[in-house]
């Protein structure tokens, strides 16, 4: 079982990943082209599942993610300060500190984690990632936030900076999307069939074009100068995050489909959009970019080895014949390869 798992989600991540590398080294595509990608991830195929996913679970049935999403905010909270004494051990300026723990502690859910986690787990996963999409935003806007108080005018009140951020992320495709579906949901109302089935098909493609995208823009040309911070860097994300994640799910007494949520969303690799907010405020850029790139390609290790030990312990979490993953492994009553199923 644990090699079906790798060779039927973990390595066709990784080969979308190296085709959109392999497709700019050709020539073919662009790191602007990237851009109208992720876009297109993130404002429709993204949105699009999330929808789904909410309008097809009853509302009861959100109660038992609150633990995941509650042990993932903690874990990424711990390792973000944590990271950010050992970058005043080696006196790195307060703000390019935190820009190196936030690469340290937020996770790319929302182009790694969510497609792996819809893909095993089927609709339960596809909540799990939405809600580790959540934690990165509240990751982002700490560092935003954080940006703006140390380069804003003194004489502007840092409240009213604030809500103006979180009102700008109220109108975002995702949390638009978050809204319609919690309120089919509690309607009880269900999406026609045709809707549903489309905004499924959509929602399918956000692991491809995502990971295509990030595959793209990878640049090894950067390695060389930022071997310290990857270093540091891919410690912290690729192996003291999963081993927190593991013990705090065991401590917590987390259950099975929520701890393999929560140290899956911790082994994938430092958010790319952490690079996109760097880059935004001109702080940390370069070093960004260095570290989403190596953890991106190291994590395909890491996980590979994450995912074997967790359907070791946990099988029945990865009994994907009960999920619509990919063709070769679909009920009959499938309306389309990699959709969720209705419940």
């Amino acid at each position: 079982m644990s090699s079906e798992v790798i060779f039927n989600v973990v390595l066709p991540i990784m080969l979308f990943v190296v085709a959109g590398y392999i497709f700019r080294k050709l020539g073919k595509f662009t790191e602007a082209q990237s851009g109208t990608l992720i876009g297109y991830a993130m404002k429709v195929a993204i949105p699009s599942m999330i929808i789904v996913a909410l309008a097809n679970e009853p509302v009861q049935d959100y109660i038992p993610y609150a633990a995941f999403f509650g042990t993932f905010l903690l874990i990424s909270t711990i390792v973000f300060l944590a990271a950010l004494i050992v970058a005043k051990l080696f006196r790195m300026p307060m703000l390019e500190g935190s820009f190196f723990s936030a690469t340290c502690a937020l996770s790319n859910t929302c182009m790694i984690a969510l497609p792996i986690l819809t893909m095993l787990m089927g609709q339960p996963g596809t909540i799990y990632g939405i809600l580790g999409v959540i934690n990165l935003i509240i990751g982002l806007q700490v560092m935003s936030l954080i940006a703006d108080i140390h380069h804003g005018d003194p004489s502007e009140s840092r409240f009213l900076g604030l809500l103006k951020s979180l009102g700008k992320e109220v109108f975002q495709p995702y949390f638009v999307a978050l809204i319609v579906g919690v309120t089919i949901s509690l309607t009880e109302w269900k999406l026609p069939a045709t809707i549903d089935t489309t905004l499924s098909l959509l929602g399918a493609t956000t692991a491809p074009v995502a990971l295509f995208a990030v595959g793209i823009d990878l640049n090894f040309g950067v390695f060389k100068k930022n071997i310290m911070a990857i270093l540091g860097a891919t410690i912290f994300k690729l192996i003291l995050m999963p081993i927190l994640a593991w013990f705090m799910c065991q401590w917590l007494g987390l259950g099975p489909a929520a701890t393999v949520a929560v140290v899956l969303c911790s082994s994938v690799a430092a958010a790319k959009c952490e690079f996109g907010v760097a880059k935004q405020k001109n702080i940390y850029v370069e070093q960004t970019a260095a570290i989403v790139a190596s953890t991106t390609i190291l994590s395909f290790i890491t996980l590979a080895f994450v995912v074997i030990e967790l359907n070791d312990r946990y099988p029945e979490v990865f009994d994907m014949d009960k999920h619509f993953h990919f063709a070769g492994h679909s009920d009959g009553d499938a309306k389309a390869p990699a959709v969720p199923k209705r419940p």
